[in-house]
C-alpha cells in the first residue's frame, strides 16, 4: 500500500505500517537429544514443558551483525526499497556484538547505507522488539523518520553454559521490519511498554559469571502475570475486544507460558502464533523472526488486527496492536 499523498508532501502521518518483513539465523542447530549429552535434562521434558526440539546456534566467525543485517536486508528488499531510503535504524538486542560501536551501526556499515541516519541499541531483553518498534512509530507519528529499519536479535549461544539444564531454553537468529509512516483508514498501531524493577536478580548475568541464568519459576509466574495484563492493556486504549484480534504473534518464552497467557485473556491457543519448536527463545528476535514466517505464509490480509507482546529480564515487558495493511 503506498502512502497517501498527505504523508509524501510532509505533512506528519497519522499512523504506522509494517512494509517489509525479514529474517535469518545460523544454519548450524542442535536438537534436544544434543544438549541432553551434556545438560542435566532429557528432550521428552524439554519437548513437553518447553514446545522446543531445536535451535539455530552461530559456528565459527559468525557475529550478530551478519543475521540483522541479512534480516534488514531482506526487510528492505520485501518493502521495495532501497538500503539508502531507510533513514533510522534501531536493532533491540541483549547481546551486543561490541560495547561500542552499536549493533545497529555495525548493521548499517555491512547495509552500505551511506546516509547518515541515526543508528543505536536498544536493551529491553526479550521484550527489546515491543520496545524498539513501539519507539520507532513514535519517531515516525513525530516527523523525525520516514523509513525505519526495527530489528531484534540476539546470539543467546554467546551467554550459555551449555552445562547447565536452562541452556535448553535458546537460541539464536534476528528479524526485522521496515516501519513506514502511513495514512491508510486503515492504519492502526499502538505499543505500551513497562519496567517493574523490584526483583531484578531472578532472570539475569551476574557480575561475576559470563553466563545467562534464570529463576524458572519466577520466569513463569511474572509472564503468566503480567503478560495479560499488558495485552489487555493496549486494546483497551483503542477499544478493540478481544473477538476482533486474528493473531497474538508473542515472544517465545515457553509453550506452557503461552498456553497460560492464552488462558488467561480468554484467546484460542489456535490463534496463538509459534515456531518455538524450531528457533527456542530468541529473546529479541523471537517476535519479528515469527512475524515473517507468519507473513511469508500469507497467514495476513489487509485489516486483520494483530497483537504483539514480550517479557524480559529486568523485568520488562509490553504489549502493540497493529491493523495489518
Amino acid at each position: 500500500m503506498r502512502q497517501s499523498d498527505a504523508t509524501r508532501s510532509g505533512q506528519l502521518p497519522l499512523g504506522v505500517r509494517i512494509s517489509g518483513t525479514g529474517s535469518a539465523a545460523p544454519l548450524q542447530s542442535f536438537t534436544n537429544e544434543q544438549l541432553a549429552e551434556n545438560a542435566p535434562t532429557s528432550p521428552e521434558w524439554v519437548e513437553k514443558n518447553l514446545g522446543i526440539k531445536k535451535r539455530h546456534v552461530v559456528s565459527g566467525d559468525e557475529v550478530l551483525s551478519d543475521f540483522t543485517a541479512q534480516a534488514g536486508a531482506e526487510a528492505i528488499k520485501a518493502a521495495g526499497l532501497k538500503n539508502n531510503d531507510i533513514d533510522l535504524i534501531i536493532v533491540a538486542t541483549m547481546t551486543p556484538e561490541r560495547m561500542a560501536p552499536s549493533t545497529a551501526c555495525l548493521t548499517k556499515h555491512k547495509l552500505g547505507i551511506s546516509n547518515h541516519c541515526p543508528a543505536f541499541d536498544m536493551a529491553a531483553a526479550c521484550s527489546g522488539f515491543v520496545y524498539a518498534l513501539t519507539v520507532g512509530a513514535d519517531l515516525i507519528k513525530s516527523g523525525m523518520s520516514r523509513r525505519a529499519l526495527i530489528i531484534g536479535a540476539d546470539v543467546m549461544s554467546k551467554m550459555t553454559d551449555w552445562s547447565r539444564r536452562d541452556c535448553v531454553f535458546f537460541g539464536d537468529g534476528a528479524g526485522a521490519v521496515v516501519l513506514e509512516g502511513s495514512d491508510d483508514e486503515l492504519a492502526l498501531f499502538s505499543g505500551k511498554i513497562f519496567s517493574g524493577t523490584e526483583n531484578t536478580d531472578h532472570f539475569t548475568v551476574y557480575p561475576d559469571q559470563a553466563a545467562f541464568t534464570m529463576n524458572t519459576r519466577a520466569v513463569f509466574d511474572t509472564a503468566t502475570e503480567v503478560l495479560p495484563l499488558a495485552i489487555q492493556a493496549v486494546l483497551d486504549r483503542e477499544n478493540i475486544t478481544l473477538d476482533r484480534v486474528k493473531w497474538l504473534i508473542p515472544h517465545q518464552p515457553s509453550v506452557r507460558i503461552l498456553r497460560r497467557v492464552a488462558e488467561k485473556i480468554g484467546m484460542p491457543f489456535e490463534q496463538v502464533k509459534t515456531n518455538m519448536d524450531r528457533y527456542a527463545n530468541t529473546s529479541a528476535g523471537t517476535i519479528p523472526i515469527l512475524l515473517n514466517e507468519v507473513n511469508r505464509r500469507n497467514e495476513l490480509t489487509r485489516g486483520d488486527i494483530v497483537v504483539f507482546a514480550g517479557v524480559g529480564s529486568g523485568w520488562t515487558w509490553g504489549a502493540a496492536v497493529y491493523r495489518w495493511h
